[in-house]
């Protein structure tokens, strides 16, 4: 499975990496030439840096680490290529202090790019684990695995990001249709302010129990 990770900062690289190691073919695109072929060279196992239309062709699934407010106009120039892409959105619709979302509620950054760019096929994933955790590499904590959510109407795409999800050792959980970013999004802020505000840290993660 070929992986485009757009946004090369610090859950971009972070989640790359551990795709490259997984062995799946993994490109980088970033707003400076330079800024992807460093997380390219720093992933190894073959991941490679490209420009932005490249990557949308090549790959399969398209991981969107880029903040929010960047996602549209990233994506803007690249509609004619994105017919049938699957679109990871691992981003989260947060003010500058991380304290609450821009939106919210009654729809979800998530939806509002299903929105934008309807020719595309839209996943929420990733979104709500830190990017230290992702570095790590280490899908448990305390010999239980992190869970890992996941929302899509297509079912599909759903499927591919579970796979992936899978791959790198976490517990996928499938939760339910893209509307229900709407729950996914809060999380993360719940997370952030559990590690960083309340000082349980950045290696913490959420786990789903059951019979």
């Amino acid at each position: 499975m070929n992986i485009g990770i757009m946004g090369s900062g610090k859950v971009g690289k972070a989640l790359g990496a551990w795709a490259a190691k997984c062995e799946f073919n993994v490109a980088f695109t970033s707003r400076t030439d330079a800024t992807a072929v460093a997380a390219a060279r720093a992933a190894g196992h073959g991941a490679k840096a490209v420009d932005a239309a490249g990557l949308v062709q090549e790959s399969d699934l398209i991981l969107l680490t880029l903040p929010y407010g960047e996602i549209a106009d990233a994506l803007a120039p690249l509609q004619n290529h994105l017919i049938g892409k699957v679109l990871v959105d691992v981003s989260n619709p947060i003010t500058e202090d991380h304290r609450s979302l821009t939106i919210g509620h009654t729809t979800s950054g998530a939806e509002e790019i299903a929105s934008r760019f309807p020719m595309a096929r839209v996943v929420k994933a990733f979104n709500a684990v830190f990017a230290e955790v992702y570095a790590s590499q280490k899908p448990r904590i305390d010999g239980r695995l992190i869970s890992v959510f996941y929302a899509a109407d297509d079912a599909a795409a759903k499927g591919s990001v579970r796979d992936l999800i899978a791959r790198l050792g976490f517990d996928p959980i499938n939760a339910g249709p893209l509307q229900n970013a709407r729950y996914l999004e809060p999380l993360s802020l719940l997370n952030i302010h559990l590690g960083r505000v309340l000082g349980f840290g950045t290696r913490i993660g959420f786990s789903l129990l059951r019979e």
